[in-house]
């Protein structure tokens, strides 16, 4: 009989052995995460270099922009002024010659210049290396408003400073509306009459009789005063068919214009009464 020997080892469980497998595994990509983590270190401080470098250029380029004489106000343009000269535009903006050109703020420039109420708009620009250009929209005057003493306006009722009034000498006067500051009362008088007057331009009613006066004392009608002596009545609303009857009835009145004196044209059969 033979007996066998048998191993004083124990064999390992299943489960040991995945456990020690997993270990070593672990073990083996120790070293990669390690080279991984050198690798982040490395970009970041790529990043910041760049970061740092840029910053350094543009603080450079700022610094070169705002001290060199190249970009030094050499020359200021003005476009599109009529009553103002070019010298009164650059002296109202508050811009000089020989400042920073990056320096000027062309918003602060512009509102500057608005508070000039002959101007309608204005436009600044900067034209590098050295030049400032200005666009000037003035406001054209359109009528007179007498209120105690004549205040010229435009076509949006906007009150205009001294320089203007001597162009609107040959303007209508409107009386009926009161003046406050740089406003016109009753608002809609006032709208009723500037109304009338696009209406009048877009007609180009000028070239057939000069308009004197306008009167609007009363809510519903509106009386103009043309050539001296003909008196036209019109009720405040539809002025574009009104005028239109106007024109149609001077078109026909010809010579015989002079000895009209007054004309109705709240009708579509238009009185008109001639001096005898």
């Amino acid at each position: 009989m033979k007996w066998l020997k048998l191993s004083s080892k124990l064999s390992q469980p299943r489960s040991k052995l995945k456990a020690s497998s997993s270990t070593r595994r672990r073990k083996k990509k120790e070293p990669s995460s390690s080279s991984g983590q050198k690798e982040g270190r490395f970009r970041v401080g790529g990043i910041i270099s760049l970061l740092l470098l840029a910053a350094v250029l543009i603080g450079g380029i700022w610094w070169y922009s705002h001290n060199s004489s190249r970009f030094n106000i050499k020359e200021i343009k003005v476009a599109n002024n009529h009553a103002y000269s070019s010298e009164e535009v650059i002296e109202l903006s508050d811009i000089e010659t020989g400042g920073n050109i990056f320096s000027l703020n062309p918003d602060l420039a512009r509102e500057q210049l608005l508070l000039n109420t002959d101007f309608r708009d204005v436009s600044v620009y900067r034209l590098f290396p050295n030049t400032i250009r200005i666009d000037v929209v003035e406001r054209e005057p359109r009528a007179r408003v007498q209120f105690g003493t004549l205040y010229t306006i435009d076509d949006c009722g906007m009150v205009l400073g001294p320089r203007k009034k001597a162009a609107g000498l040959n303007l209508p006067i409107i009386r009926g509306l009161r003046v406050k500051g740089l406003s016109i009362f009753p608002v809609d008088k006032r709208d009723a009459c500037l109304s009338l007057l696009r209406e009048l331009e877009e007609k180009d009613i000028g070239s057939l009789v000069t308009i004197d006066e306008i009167r609007i004392f009363s809510s519903d009608l509106i009386e103009m005063r043309a050539n001296g002596e003909l008196e036209i009545t019109l009720e405040q609303g539809e002025y574009g068919v009104q005028l239109g009857r106007l024109k149609t009835v001077l078109s026909k009145l010809g010579t015989d214009i002079s000895r009209a004196r007054e004309v109705d044209l709240r009708y579509a059969r238009v009185p008109v009464v001639f001096d005898d």
